[in-house]
């Protein structure tokens, strides 16, 4: 059943998917490098953005055996070391790595959000379009990843459905899923434009990921946690595009774990722009 629905999913979204992460291609490079004004979040704004790639000595990495003596030789044989066999193995543990951060208790905590599906669907859906911009800057081998990334996206998005005890036809929630990841995606596109209000990303936040319904966003102090969100996908957006291709692409990589609570300043204080930024980085 899960296999099933997954093949009508991959059908129907391969070319909406295609021409989504083509227009997102421009976020990465116009999004700045970090500055400190006023009294904004130092656990966020406070920090320059950095590569996300885990250092060669980190146990946390993740790498294919040397393809040394008789077992080198089968794998070889085999088609182990073809390069799409490593990307698909890279889209694997890519996956792994956002799955995991996206399920981190202290996000939720942190920002102020009751963990549910809803709210984890949500988050999940930030860091899969984050890393969908930064894999466009990497050509074929980026579209290969892109493609796969986001199957396994739909993938576990079935499992955690059967996981809920949902009862009511997956292919039903996975249509309405689909429809709140394009719209989503291409609210986020839009608010990361140069020419977008400097709280259009909020905005956008506080209607994906934090309204349980239309409500519009608050203000003053009530929307600092949406804000600070804001300045933590900006700050990631441009850790990412820090990011060197062989981490991203074997899935070597691990999201900020700073989220940094909303301070608790002033009204006029928590309301500070959240682009926060003025010196682009290259791409």
């Amino acid at each position: 059943m899960l296999r099933t629905v997954g093949n009508v999913v991959r059908r129907q979204n391969l070319a909406s998917l295609t021409r989504i992460t083509r227009s997102l291609a421009h976020v990465a490079q116009d999004v700045p490098a970090s500055t400190s004004s006023g009294k904004e979040n130092v656990a966020i704004i406070g920090s320059k953005p950095r590569s996300l790639g885990l250092d060669s000595s980190s146990p946390l990495r993740v790498s294919d055996p040397p393809p040394n003596g008789l077992s080198g030789v089968a794998l070889k044989l085999l088609g182990f070391y073809s390069r799409e066999s490593q990307l698909i193995r890279g889209t694997k543990t890519l996956y792994a790595r956002i799955s995991s951060h996206a399920d981190t208790p202290e996000l939720y905590a942190d920002f102020g959000l009751q963990k549910s599906f809803r709210t984890t669907h949500a988050v999940l859906l930030v860091h899969v379009w984050l890393t969908l911009v930064r894999l466009r800057a990497e050509g074929k081998d980026g579209a290969k990843v892109a493609q796969s990334l986001y199957e396994l996206f739909n993938h576990d998005l079935e499992k955690r459905i059967v996981g809920e005890g949902v009862k009511m036809l997956i292919s039903k929630w996975m249509k309405q899923l689909e429809r709140n990841f394009y719209g989503a995606v291409e609210a986020y596109d839009a608010a990361m434009q140069p020419s977008a209000d400097k709280d259009a990303l909020a905005r956008a936040l506080w209607r994906n990921v934090f309204a349980e319904d239309d409500s519009p966003m608050p203000t003053g102090v009530e929307a600092a946690p949406v804000k600070s969100f804001a300045r933590y996908v900006r700050r990631e957006a441009a850790c990412l595009a820090l990011t060197d291709s062989e981490s991203l692409l074997t899935g070597n990589i691990q999201f900020s774990p700073d989220f940094g609570a909303p301070s608790s300043t002033s009204a006029a204080d928590s309301a500070s722009s959240e682009q926060g930024f003025s010196e682009p980085i290259p791409a």
